[in-house]
Order: structure tokens, then C-alpha cells, then sequence
């Protein structure tokens, strides 16, 4: 038998090796998505299996299924942030130049970033409240709109939430 057929014959069985794992791996991913649903009820399998609007918790380490519950309550959120205050916008003041202020408008939701150099904020026509870190992390409650809050220090915004 030369090289070529050698070669050949070593990726063929290879090959036939790999194949017959496939069914293995298959049935141990079935094993373990079996497991994990063993573990939910009758009612909240039902859900994950059917067309209704939901919302599954996943691991993110594993991806495994943790939790299955009715409803999608991530909804994307319909904040929208821009650098300037207008009339019945919630507005985040910047403490320092060149920073702007933030205005928040929209529908319900949270954004969320790194806000730099903030000080007081109005709720304008919102019930909003607002999250930072000065000594440690803090948020406020939720605020009744045409809400004048001061904090009387220059903090770092997290997140705004329109409610």
C-alpha cells in the first residue's frame, strides 16, 4: 500500500469515527435539555413550547435554561437621550464644561451608560428616576413629573429611567 493509500484509508476512518460520535453527542444534548426541563413544571414547559409571548432566563455561563415565565419583560425601551434640554424633556445637568446636558424623552425604559460629571436633574414631564456612583452606588425613587432633584455634588450618572 503506497502513501496516498494510507493517507487516504487513516482520513476515511477518521472520518467514520467522527460520524459515529455525532449520535452520542446527540443524545447526550437531548439527556441534558431533558434534564433541564424535568426540573419546570407541567405548565411552565407548556409555555416554553408554545407561541405565547415569553421570556426565558438563561445561564450565562452555560446557557442552560433557568426560568420560563409569561410575557416579554424586556421590552426594548423607547428612552431616548440627547445632548440638549427641551421643554418637558427630563434633564440631567452637567456639572462641567465642555460636558452637555442630557434630555431624556420618550416612552418607559432605562438607559444606561458612563454619565460623567453630573449634577442636579428635573424630571420635566416624566416620572423618572435616576442612578449614580459617588461614594458607592445610588439611586433615587421614582419621581412625580415636574421634579426639581439636587444633589449638591457632582456625581457619575449610571442610568435614567423613564417610568
Amino acid at each position: 500500500m503506497n502513501l496516498r493509500s494510507r493517507c487516504a484509508s487513516g482520513f476515511v476512518a477518521l472520518f467514520l469515527a467522527a460520524v459515529a460520535t455525532v449520535p452520542m453527542i446527540s443524545q447526550a444534548a437531548a439527556s441534558e435539555s431533558a434534564q433541564r426541563k424535568a426540573s419546570f413544571t407541567a405548565a411552565e414547559v407548556k409555555l416554553l413550547n408554545s407561541e405565547t409571548p415569553k421570556t426565558v432566563t438563561l445561564d450565562p455561563a452555560t446557557g442552560a435554561l433557568l426560568a420560563v415565565e409569561k410575557g416579554i419583560s424586556g421590552v426594548e425601551p423607547s428612552i431616548s437621550k440627547q445632548n440638549i434640554c427641551q421643554t418637558g424633556n427630563a434633564c440631567w445637568y452637567t456639572t462641567r464644561v465642555p460636558y452637555a446636558n442630557f434630555g431624556f424623552y420618550g416612552s418607559a425604559g432605562t438607559y444606561s451608560a458612563s454619565m460623567p460629571y453630573r449634577g442636579d436633574y428635573h424630571t420635566g414631564s416624566y416620572r423618572a428616576s435616576a442612578c449614580w456612583t459617588y461614594t458607592g452606588p445610588a439611586c433615587s425613587q421614582t419621581l412625580p413629573p415636574n421634579t426639581y432633584v439636587t444633589l449638591g455634588v457632582t456625581v457619575t450618572g449610571t442610568s435614567f429611567t423613564i417610568h
